[in-house]
């Protein structure tokens, strides 16, 4: 691998994750939040930045293979999971909860392992921040700024918009939709304020709706403010570029997308299953199953007490996933309707004519066979994963569906929870958790891509 080349797209991701800290600092100044806390956070940025200077100049500017772009995305997210740990740490939390934080964080799960008294105004905005600056990817982000358009590596931000294409991705368009987010985010700040909650509560709860991160001030959604949530985990689930779209008048278009149309049907498909476990259907129930399915994890009701049947319900809705371009995690809505039009396309290839070309379409278009086979791959690698974090995890004394629930909801970067994940969790489980967590957000394969290599070279 081309590591001058690495170096030097690193470079920028570690400069915008260091300048990007000074958010959480003045937050933290301003919150009056613990000394050794704030402090940690400005040595952080320094150190950040210094390093960023440091692979600027033995970087040298080259195109880029894919393999090599999978490993600036893989760093770009550890490398801000120790970021955000090391203030908790200077705070007194312990390093394994502090690290297990950070992973959650930025790959904008929700899933804690703080005690409740840690949970300050400094570190409630910090978690939420991080969340935010990881559900926009600032590894694809950054990429794509310095990649030229036609290369292999652009086309992995490409492919983390989905099918929407505003413009050929350059600068202008990342600004673009960068300025959308932001824009996005005041939008669901002053929804929460007009829906009755604090400013700090609707700027920390904005930036984790807007993220599907789910790390939020409220312990449960209540009242006007359950439904202000729902209806913004619902937009947030869906791809990125959408925004762009309404802007520009060509709303229409949304609903002609499968993803919308597979994302609807997916809430309504586990609303019912979810009401016929429990025995009644209630709003909350509308806003958790929402909630499982954008990955956002925020919640109206204690996921411990549901019966066994619920539980799996909302294992199948978290594993579901948001939408393909979207900020939230899982499969994605995209891939399950592809395995579930090539089921149907293989039906119809088995009673058709022998001679019959019947391929797999999505909105007039015609998948080859090696893409269909790659999303059953993932498909399977994903399940892998989850059914080995599972059994890993119910090691430790706790039962089947309970561990499928929280492996679920740390792969899909979810962050729902049935109290598994805690201050007191055993540090294996613990540590099964975080490398779920990062192996959803960065969907396996690269990481897969990258070890692969890496032991390869050796």
């Amino acid at each position: 691998m081309n590591w001058r080349a690495i170096s030097y797209y690193l470079n920028r991701v570690f400069y915008i994750l260091g300048f990007s800290q000074l958010a959480p600092l003045t937050a933290s100044l301003l919150l009056g939040e613990n000394t050794y806390f704030s402090v940690a956070i400005a040595l952080s940025s320094l150190a950040t930045i210094a390093v960023g200077y440091f692979l600027g100049r033995v970087g040298t500017y080259a195109e880029i293979t894919v393999t090599e772009a999978y490993v600036v995305v893989v760093v770009s997210f550890i490398v801000p999971s120790i970021t955000c740990a090391v203030p908790l740490i200077a705070r007194g939390i312990d390093p394994a909860n502090a690290l297990f934080e950070g992973v959650s964080s930025i790959t904008t799960t929700g899933l804690s392992a703080l005690p409740t008294g840690s949970l300050s105004p400094g570190v409630h905005f910090l978690r939420a921040f991080y969340q935010w600056l990881g559900g926009f990817s600032i590894a694809l982000l950054v990429v794509s700024f310095f990649i030229s358009p036609g290369s292999a590596a652009h086309s992995l931000y490409a492919a983390h918009l989905g099918r929407f294409k505003i413009s050929p991705l350059s600068t202008a368009t990342v600004r673009a939709l960068l300025t959308l987010y932001v824009a996005f985010t005041g939008l669901v700040a002053v929804s929460y304020l007009a829906s009755g909650m604090g400013f700090f509560d609707s700027v920390v709860n904005a930036l984790t709706t807007t993220s599907t991160g789910g790390f939020s001030t409220y312990a449960v959604f209540t009242g006007s403010t359950l439904y202000v949530a729902l209806v913004f985990m619902f937009v947030s689930a869906q791809p990125l570029a959408i925004y762009y779209l309404v802007l520009k008048g060509r709303a229409k278009s949304i609903a002609r997308d499968p993803q919308f149309a597979m994302f609807s049907l997916s809430v309504l498909a586990g609303f019912a299953a979810v009401s016929l476990a429990i025995g009644h259907f209630s709003a909350k129930l509308l806003f958790q199953v929402v909630s499982a399915l954008s990955t956002t994890g925020y919640t109206a009701l204690d996921s411990s007490s549901l019966p066994e049947p619920a539980k799996l319900a909302f294992t199948a809705m978290m594993i579901m996933g948001a939408c393909f371009g979207s900020t939230g995690g899982g499969l994605k809505q995209l891939r399950v309707y592809i395995v579930a039009k090539s089921i149907i396309t293989w039906i119809h290839r088995q009673i058709a004519p022998s001679k019959a070309v019947i391929p797999v379409k999505i909105m007039g278009r015609a998948l080859e066979d090696q893409e269909v086979m790659r999303v059953y791959t993932l498909t399977l690698m994903y399940i892998a994963v989850l059914l080995a974090s599972a059994f890993i995890v119910s090691l430790y004394g706790y039962s089947v569906a309970d561990s499928l629930f929280e492996a679920a909801s740390a792969l899909a970067t979810t962050g729902l929870s049935v109290g598994i994940s805690s201050p007191s969790l055993h540090l294996v489980p613990k540590a099964i958790l975080a490398i779920d967590m990062l192996l959803g957000r960065l969907e396996i394969i690269p990481v897969a891509v990258v070890l692969a290599k890496l032991l390869k070279s050796r």
